[in-house]
């Protein structure tokens, strides 16, 4: 059970009820829960949507299943696993960093990968940084470097909240292709 109530649409003032629609938000625990302050909820919606738009989706979903990874996250993995089937991430990309293993990726995904881990710990180094530079623009740089920072900040509220995950069981780690297909295509 939640620490924070997680409010249903008629709680939440009807000028947000537009971000509770499934072309919009749909109804995730985490945005009932932050609907008990709807300004910020729209306000941070409007910042992860920009800090999305310099990276690209794909991408996007990689960095944030690996700083869930990194922060032992399973709200954000459990949510993210099926997002991102929807950006062309495969479970088995999914399994791999699952398992702390970015040898499936190429070269610009790979050392995202490892920027995103470094950021997350708190050790980039310069030749992180400087493997970074070789396959993005300073502009993607600094989106990515803030996505991560908003995630990790994320998954430390997701915990202190203590929200529960939609969709059945805790996918896992690992997630296998059943399981994945059993808790969200359905959904």
């Amino acid at each position: 059970m939640s620490r924070l109530p997680l409010l249903e649409l008629d709680e939440i003032p009807e000028e947000y009820h537009y971000l509770f629609t499934d072309d919009y938000l749909g109804d995730r625990h985490i945005f009932r829960a932050w609907a008990h302050n709807p300004e910020i909820l729209e306000a941070t919606l409007e910042y992860l949507n920009t800090l999305y738009e310099g990276i690209g989706q794909r991408r996007k979903e990689l960095v944030i299943l690996t700083v869930a990874r990194a922060r032992g996250a399973r709200y954000e993995w459990h949510q993210h696993v099926d997002i991102a089937r929807d950006k062309g991430v495969t479970v088995e990309e999914m399994r791999a960093i699952g398992g702390d293993d970015l040898s499936p990726f190429d070269d610009a995904e790979f050392v995202l990968l490892q920027y995103a881990r470094a950021v997350e710990s708190g050790t980039v180094t310069d030749p992180i940084h400087d493997a970074l530079e070789r396959h993005y623009s300073s502009a993607e740089i600094v989106a990515i470097g803030l996505l991560v920072d908003f995630y990790v900040g994320l998954c430390n509220y997701i915990a202190s909240v203590d929200l529960p995950f939609e969709g059945g069981e805790f996918v896992g780690w690992h997630p296998d292709p059943d399981t994945v297909a059993e808790l969200f295509d359905d959904a």
